[in-house]
């Protein structure tokens, strides 16, 4: 294994494009529609409080990836700040650990994007749906990125009215006080309402951090964004606060205006049923559509955001020659890592057979990144590898809540026996033994890797 002599990917992006590509990826309107119904199903109107905390939570969160992504603008992700910051020993079984998560994770958007689409297209074969709906998103994610970019800020556009449409409605027919609401949250029992226990309160919360969570994806695109040093900590900073309060407030709006709350909670798409009472069908169907554009949107990115994660692990050599040369290649004219992203697109096609049960399983038990990444702040401080460019307030805190929300995050896993607990126990696994295979196999091989440094924009004359 050697450095591979790769291209470097384009600066052609500004803030606002960074920005659209990462809440194209993170999905408000997905993760309000889809998840949303499953914590109503779970702590019923608990589900406000679950997603204000855990929106704020995932909005301290992002200042975690900001201080990372300002020291170490790379096109991979969190791999760049990981090698930067701890070393490759540490990056090397994450790069491995990611593999599995990012093919089955593009797989599982393509396959819940298919089950929305048969409600338009009945009776269609569902794996053929799924494949071409792969193959369109890809015809895009292979696009320059600023092309790219722009399409799916037109999807995002889609998705953004479906959110603040159900928004609207919610907080122009209130019909309880939002107090109320969140200091006495009620569940469905079989059949009445009851007090949510704190400890579903607990599991809801965890749910709602990882519904709002998700502007770690701008790394993927820090380098090919201007003045990425300078700019890329503000941009992931305030994208997570956004993020955060786009699906958090219509969840609690929605509660405060449901005109039934025993009837909402036994509804099977409760949010969906909401918008029926309150608006009439046409308005339900019309959002239908937008979060069929909020899960193709997230498809795209996550072909492109994964293109480039493999894109980055070739170019610095961490493969075989033949492999790392095949990989680290950009495309002459769009400037776009084509190869790898095709690469990205044929394995989750390929994981599309596995059937949704066993992808989530191979998804489900991801927290690596949460602690890792504190991990890299609190040792990048120290050595003054991270806090130049964009420093997250209050040290250690937010490092240390990184570490405990990992802690919750893991114990929510544990309590479920059907997708999270053999999910965290499958990638523990193949965490710690990439960690073995690295220490004995590729210790000395490891040398020849490096991680190149940001590029910085040519100066301005």
């Amino acid at each position: 294994m050697t450095t591979t002599a790769g291209g470097r990917l384009r600066r052609s992006l500004g803030p606002f494009g960074v920005m659209l590509l990462t809440l194209s990826a993170l999905s408000p309107a997905f993760s309000f529609y889809i998840a949303g119904d499953t914590v109503l199903r779970l702590a019923g109107t608990g589900a406000g409080l679950a997603y204000l905390a855990g929106g704020l939570g995932s909005a301290i969160l992002a200042l975690l990836f900001a201080e990372v992504g300002a020291a170490f603008p790379g096109a991979g992700g969190v791999y760049p700040s990981l090698a930067g910051a701890l070393g490759q020993m540490l990056a090397f079984p994450y790069v491995i650990l990611l593999a599995p998560v990012a093919f089955a994770g593009t797989a599982f958007i393509a396959l819940g994007l298919t089950d929305y689409l048969a409600v338009l297209w009945p009776g269609e074969p569902r794996i053929a749906v799924t494949l071409a709906s792969l193959g369109l998103a890809t015809g895009i994610a292979v696009l320059s990125i600023r092309t790219s970019s722009w399409i799916t800020g037109l999807f995002l556009a889609v998705e953004a009215a479906a959110l603040a449409l159900l928004a609207g409605i919610a907080a122009l027919h209130p019909v309880r006080p939002l107090v109320g609401v969140l200091i006495h949250p009620v569940m469905l029992d079989q059949g009445r309402l009851i007090p949510t226990p704190p400890a579903t309160l607990a599991l809801a919360a965890v749910s709602g951090l990882w519904a709002t969570a998700g502007s770690n994806w701008a790394l993927y695109f820090a380098e090919e964004m201007h003045e990425a040093r300078q700019k890329i900590g503000r941009v992931i900073a305030w994208t997570g606060a956004l993020a955060a309060c786009a699906i958090a407030l219509p969840m609690a709006l929605t509660l405060t205006s449901a005109p039934d709350v025993k009837t909402l909670l036994s509804a099977p798409s409760p949010l969906a049923d909401f918008l029926r009472q309150r608006a009439g069908p046409g308005v339900a169907a019309a959002v239908s559509l937008g979060v069929i554009a909020a899960n193709f949107n997230c498809l795209v990115v996550s072909l492109m955001a994964y293109g480039r994660y493999i894109f980055s692990t070739a170019r610095d050599g961490l493969w075989s020659d033949r492999l790392n040369r095949a990989l680290a290649h950009v495309h002459p004219q769009n400037g776009a890592p084509v190869r790898a992203t095709l690469v990205v697109a044929a394995l989750a096609a390929a994981a599309v057979f596995l059937g949704e049960r066993f992808l989530l399983i191979l998804i489900s038990g991801n927290v690596a990144d949460y602690l890792l990444i504190s991990l890299a702040i609190l040792i990048g401080r120290r050595t003054g590898r991270t806090g130049k460019d964009f420093r997250a307030p209050a040290h250690p805190l937010v490092p240390i809540f990184g570490l405990l929300v990992t802690a919750a995050c893991i114990m929510a896993d544990l309590m479920d026996p059907d997708a999270g607990r053999p999910s965290a126990i499958l990638l523990a696994s193949l965490f710690v033994g990439a960690l073995i295979y690295f220490h004995f196999r590729l210790r000395e091989a490891s040398r020849s890797w490096r991680l190149l440094p940001a590029q910085e924009d040519p100066p301005k004359v």
